[in-house]
């Protein structure tokens, strides 16, 4: 522990994700809010691997937009935006992905977006900011795949 409380970095354990997220998945369903730092550049440009957290709270009414945490296969967690619904079937997409696409039943929907901290700075997915980076993210897979290509280029992680 350093001065102020908090685990230093050799202090950290490290959970396999099946473990932790059933764990995640158990707290939110008790009405409390967790935040995770994103693992992974499937939801890239917006939510950068290490540097970005989400804030998860207990699932509403999922709608199409909504970025979720999804159990898609037994232990296996994705946090991507919900694409499609159709009856009690779920279709996600990463906003970093080109063309892949996971599906999960509707009760496999784990938590919603309470709130999202990029670069240190917290958004609403309800806000204008949110909404507009959602709304103006190309949903055509060649424009995706362009963009992308030009932050990997470019961008400042």
């Amino acid at each position: 522990m350093n001065m102020e409380g908090m685990p230093r970095e050799k202090d950290v354990m490290e959970l396999p994700n099946d473990i932790f997220l059933k764990e995640v998945r158990t707290l939110i369903a008790e009405g409390h809010l967790v935040t995770l730092r994103v693992r992974g550049v499937s939801m890239r440009p917006f939510l950068e691997d290490r540097r970005d957290k989400i804030v998860l709270t207990k699932l509403q009414s999922p709608k199409v937009g909504d970025a979720v945490l999804a159990e898609i296969t037994p232990g296996k967690y994705v946090y991507h935006r919900i694409i499609a619904i159709e009856d009690d079937k779920v279709t996600l997409k990463g906003d970093g992905n080109v063309w892949g696409t996971e599906e999960c039943l509707i009760g496999n929907l784990a938590a919603s977006t309470q709130s999202l901290i990029r670069k240190g700075k917290s958004y609403s997915p309800q806000g204008r900011v949110w909404r507009c980076y959602s709304a103006l993210w190309p949903k055509w897979p060649m424009a995706r795949r362009v963009l992308l290509k030009l932050y990997r280029m470019f961008g400042r992680h």
